[in-house]
């Protein structure tokens, strides 16, 4: 089970920049005035890159003129407002800090996270997972499927099969899964982890050419045919590569936080003082002991 130290690691970890994030920094230089203010690119750059909360975003000097200058605009909105703010003293509230103090936090724990994720996150355990996903070479079917509300129906569709009954044209004309029964129940090719379990059991147990008997899912039921199989080709360790460390990634610092939270006494107080050690969380490994 995920420990909840785990669920927080994954949950600043997602605006960290992956492992293999090698892009150079750039001469800064003034792209815009706004007033007497000065604006430099690099602040543009990080407007640009949060419309792309996914990481890697395209460059922004290759967009059209009209694109940019509607993030430009909206950067020199910022700052004129920023001032217009700054004239009623709000920047001084007690909000407005409580907020800058809580930023100012997350900051400091996303970038000393990134730090540690790039020190625990090698390249050799970047292979080794890689040896470990490449093991198996995954396996996809080509399958059709006839699917209906009832086993009585199934069965009698089983019948038909057997008797000689064309698989493409009764899927046209019983299937419930009018997008595929279109086709002649034709699904394409699919890994098993893209079909509801009890669907992938049977289709991946079946030879080229197989029908199988009813099969009940939550959808209803279903009789499956196997078109072809084939073995799906790994990707190479580079088109791998920032998926791994984005799963190192998290995985790591979670250990990381776990460790160092797992020997500290935290005491829960509730609003009459009474006191109460804070349980170490489910699925830990001291929880489990206790």
């Amino acid at each position: 089970m995920k420990t909840l130290s785990t669920a927080l690691a994954a949950s600043l970890l997602f605006a960290l920049p992956l492992y293999a994030d090698d892009a150079k920094p750039v001469k800064d230089y003034i792209i815009m005035k706004v007033g007497g203010d000065e604006v430099k690119k690099s602040e543009v750059d990080t407007v640009w890159k949060g419309i792309f909360p996914g990481g890697n975003p395209p460059d922004f000097d290759t967009f059209d003129e009209k694109i940019k200058d509607n993030v430009l605009r909206g950067v020199a909105s910022e700052h004129v407002i920023e001032k217009e703010a700054e004239k009623t003293g709000i920047q001084n509230s007690q909000e407005v800090q409580d907020r800058i103090e809580a930023a100012k936090k997350q900051i400091v724990i996303q970038e000393f996270l990134k730090k540690k994720a790039k020190e625990l996150v090698t390249d050799d355990k970047l292979r080794a997972a890689y040896a470990e996903s490449a093991k198996k070479p995954e396996e996809e079917v080509h399958a059709r499927h006839i699917l209906v509300k009832t086993e009585e129906e199934a069965k009698a569709i089983e019948k038909k099969l057997k008797n000689g009954g064309d698989f493409e044209k009764l899927a046209k004309e019983k299937s419930e899964d009018k997008s595929s029964g279109a086709s002649g129940g034709d699904l394409g090719w699919f890994t098993a982890e893209k079909m509801v379990p009890e669907f992938s059991k049977v289709a991946f147990a079946l030879k080229k050419g197989e029908i199988s008997a009813p099969v009940k899912s939550d959808f209803g039921w279903h009789i499956i045919k196997v078109e072809d199989r084939r073995k799906v080709t790994p990707p190479t360790f580079e088109q791998q590569k920032e998926q791994l460390a984005q799963q190192l990634n998290n995985k790591v610092v979670g250990e990381y936080i776990n460790n160092v939270m797992k020997n500290q006494k935290i005491v829960v107080y509730d609003a009459n003082g009474k006191s109460r050690d804070l349980p170490p969380p489910l699925g830990s490994k001291k929880s489990a002991d206790e």
